[in-house]
């Protein structure tokens, strides 16, 4: 059983180790499989639409839809195997970039680890030099800077944790992302964590990383994959819905790899769903995120009713009810219709559906576990451009300058720049964001309807993004 520690906690006999792992593997022939430019060059391919689908003409993508994780998941297992090869080492483990811990003592597990930048085989002279230690890593990050101090930076991290792990993702459709079938012309959409804080952190990181084309040529992209793939064992572990996926088409996914005696091997998704089946595990760590509760706001609305988020009537808690009145509804997606945000705010009243009792018994869970999911339908962004736009619930004067550590943040959409679509070409996706602990956290769980804000957010205000529909249902 191999283990993988937090980059920031290695001890120096391992860091000789894992940076002697990368100057072997970079010392190997380029036409070799095992070799770094080759493991590199494998998620650029996967990424950028390379292949084929078996049996179709269709490209294959494995971001923006189910297949994200366990994709991921068997590309570090690989590339784990073929380091440990190298050292002819077979309990060496990757290491876990561990961002999301927002603790203050040193070493700082949220900021760019030592370990890549003071060992030449793991360096990659790419990366954003504003963001090197002491910088914090801005998990919400939207390719222009934040201009928050440390104490603001993690309470908003923190509070982005939580919503797209724990609040907003209590189902296993919103956390992995959506179904993508054999024949599909377009991955659907991603589930939160591949949102952000994963895509957030590509971006952030900057260089190779911020670009899914080249971002295996940096060592930290599998340290920062590693730390991707424990944070599935840790929702796994949050009960309620939260479980793997059954639908055999996701568990009888195939993908290829080559393995440490560059063997092209055949894998499924099923064989990857458990870290103990695989042999390895992850070094406990602390994730107080997981019970963070967000500082409350002014200024919200609830219903018809003026109350601010924290229950107290307020003047200006009456002055954005009466907004509500005003706010039109944009509706579901229909032909011919959409929405370009321009870099500026969008607001649309959504109406809250009635509960279908039927569809909650064929699941088999009770009312409490039948979640409120949020829609953003025909979602489209230049595919090699940056792109961000937060979501709020019941703030509609909401900006890019609105706090994200707030009840009323729902979620974000952010995209990572790639080029396999090409140049001119949209992604295209659909946003689903669990609501169901946001509206009872707001009061706000027997009205009829919710006003939902769309706020571009850094370089998301210099592209066109457009958006087709919005409209509520429940999974």
């Amino acid at each position: 059983m191999r283990v993988r520690m937090a980059s920031h906690l290695l001890d120096a006999a391992y860091i000789t180790k894992y940076n002697r792992a990368y100057e072997l593997m970079r010392a190997l022939p380029d036409d070799d499989p095992r070799s770094f430019s080759q493991q590199a060059s494998v998620h650029c391919a996967f990424c950028q639409s390379a292949y084929l689908q078996k049996n179709s003409n269709e490209k294959l993508q494995i971001h923006f839809s189910w297949l994200f994780y366990p994709w991921h998941r068997w590309y570090l297992y690989f590339h784990e195997r073929i380091l440990a090869k190298m050292l002819n080492d077979d309990t060496f483990a990757l290491p876990f970039w561990n961002w999301d811990n927002q603790a203050i003592f040193s070493p700082l597990p949220n900021v760019i680890p030592a370990v890549f930048i003071e060992n030449p085989a793991l360096v990659d002279n790419t990366r954003a030099p504003s963001h090197q230690p002491p910088t914090l890593v801005d998990l919400t990050y939207s390719g222009k800077p934040g201009g928050l101090d440390p104490e603001q930076q993690r309470a908003e991290n923190n509070n982005l944790m939580h919503q797209e792990l724990v609040s907003g993702a209590k189902t296993p459709s919103l956390f992995f992302g959506q179904a993508y079938r054999a024949g599909d012309a377009n991955a659907p959409g991603p589930g939160s964590v591949e949102r952000a804080p994963h895509t957030a952190v590509h971006l952030w990181t900057g260089g190779d990383m911020g670009n899914f084309g080249t971002a295996g040529r940096d060592p930290i992209f599998y340290s920062h994959h590693a730390n991707v793939d424990r944070l599935w064992n840790v929702w796994k572990s949050l009960g309620g819905r939260r479980k793997d996926i059954t639908d055999p088409d996701w568990l009888n996914a195939e993908f290829v790899f080559y393995d440490e005696n560059a063997t092209l091997i055949k894998v499924k998704v099923g064989d990857a769903v458990s870290t103990e089946k695989l042999r390895y595990t992850y070094q406990n760590v602390p994730n107080p995120w997981i019970t963070h509760i967000s500082s409350p706001l002014s200024i919200s609305i609830a219903g018809t009713k003026p109350v601010s988020s924290n229950g107290v009537a307020s003047p200006a808690a009456a002055e954005a009810t009466s907004l509500l009145e005003e706010i039109e509804e944009f509706g579901e997606e229909v032909e011919g219709k959409f929405k370009q945000l321009a870099g500026s705010a969008f607001q649309s009243k959504v109406k809250r559906p009635v509960k279908d009792l039927f569809k909650t018994l064929k699941k088999q869970i009770t009312d409490e576990e039948l979640e409120e999911v949020l829609v953003i339908q025909g979602v489209e962004v230049p595919s090699d451009k940056i792109s961000k736009f937060d979501v709020f619930i019941n703030l509609p004067d909401a900006n890019d300058k609105t706090s994200i550590n707030i009840p009323e943040f729902a979620g974000t959409f952010v995209n990572v720049p790639h080029l396999g679509m090409g140049p001119g070409m949209n992604r295209k996706a659909t946003l689903r964001i669990g609501i169901g602990d946001k509206l009872e956290q707001l009061g706000i769980k027997d009205v009829s309807s919710i006003v939902v804000t769309l706020v571009p957010k850094g370089q998301g205000k210099d592209v066109p993004i457009v958006i087709k529909g919005i409209k509520i249902e429940y999974e």
